[in-house]
Formats: structure tokens, sequence, C-alpha cells
């Protein structure tokens, strides 16, 4: 049987932005879901502190659900070589993250779609940034998984990667067993693609 996880997307400002929503509140919220579980962003606002982390794990715990998967958004496709090290330094505080709160997958993104970066250079960007964190996120037992996304709701730009010859292109370059895919129908739509082509 499939299982289920909530995500916050109607109260991404509230909890990443200006404070106005606590994760506790949207935990406890949640409690009337009939859900398995849920599923956490990097960027919300009481996540900054380190020592929290295993409080939500336990509060997400005590109503008999867990945090299967951390959404996180690194941009891997900056031309800059430092910005790029700097997302892959991200991303690995953000698997480290992913474990403590018991999250068994850890999403990454290709980047940002950027005029001046060629489709070329962005899928070698991006596969050398996720190829680089793998052995991070497997240490930990955590699968890397790349969602056919269309835009982190604070980018500029939508996906490098958010089509689906490009999206393939990408998944094809990483070869690994603690990559995967986070399939999202509604974003191949999104996308203008066939969901079912892709999938």
């Amino acid at each position: 049987m499939a299982k289920l996880a909530a995500f916050p997307k109607a109260w991404m400002d509230q909890l990443c932005i200006d404070g106005s929503m606590t994760v506790k509140e949207w935990v406890n919220l949640s409690g009337e879901l009939d859900v398995d579980g849920l599923e956490f962003y990097c960027d919300f606002l009481d996540l900054k502190d380190k020592a929290t982390w295993s409080d939500y794990r336990k509060m997400v715990e005590d109503q008999g659900r867990s945090i299967p998967m951390l959404c996180c958004s690194p941009d891997f496709t900056h031309p800059d070589e430092g910005f790029r090290n700097e997302q892959i330094d991200k991303e690995k505080n953000w698997i480290d993250m992913c474990g403590v709160l018991g999250g068994s997958f850890c999403r990454v993104l290709s980047g940002q779609r950027r005029p001046e970066v060629s489709r070329e250079d962005g899928i070698s960007f991006a596969a050398e940034c996720i190829e680089t964190c793998i052995p991070h996120a497997a240490d930990q037992g955590i699968t890397l998984i790349i969602e056919n996304h269309y835009k982190d709701n604070y980018w500029t730009y939508p996906e490098f990667a958010q089509q689906m010859d490009c999206f393939k292109k990408l998944v094809a370059a990483v070869e690994d067993s603690s990559f995967g895919v986070n399939y999202d129908p509604s974003n191949a739509i999104t996308a203008g693609d066939d969901p079912i082509e892709l999938l």
C-alpha cells in the first residue's frame, strides 16, 4: 500500500519568510490529516538552529508519523564555480538535516535556468555537483532524488531541467545506486510534457 505525506505548499512564506506560522503549528495542524508522514523543506525558519532538528522529528513521530523526505533546492547551474561549491556545502548540510529528521530521501534540483548557461554546461554543472553530494548522503543511508520540478518558490528563473528531454539527460548523466527520481506528474504537465511518457 502506498504511503502519503503532506507538504505545506500553501504556507511557504509563513514558514520560510515572515515566521507567522511555526513548524510546530503546522505539524499540529496536519495532525487532522489522514496521512502517514510530513515532508519538510530545508529553509523553514525554525530549522535554522540544528539543535531543534531532533525535536521536530520527535514531534512528528509522537503523532505516529515520519518525515520521509526533506525537500531541498540547491542551485547547481550557476556559472560561477565558487557559487556552486557553496551550494554543495549547503546540500551536504541539508543531507545532515534529513538524517537527523529521520528521512530516507533528500531532494535535489538541477538549479535555475539562467539564460547565459548553455544546456550542455548546465547538465555538466548539475551532474558534477550531485555526484559530489552522493557519497555524503550514502554514508547516512540517504538517497538523493531529483524532482522534475517547475520552480522553487524563491528562485528568479524556472528549473533548468524542467523539460523532459533535459531532465532525462541529466538523470542519465548521474549513475549511482544512491540517486533516484522524485516523479511529479503535475510538474510534467506544467512543463508541457506528457506525464505518462516521462514516467
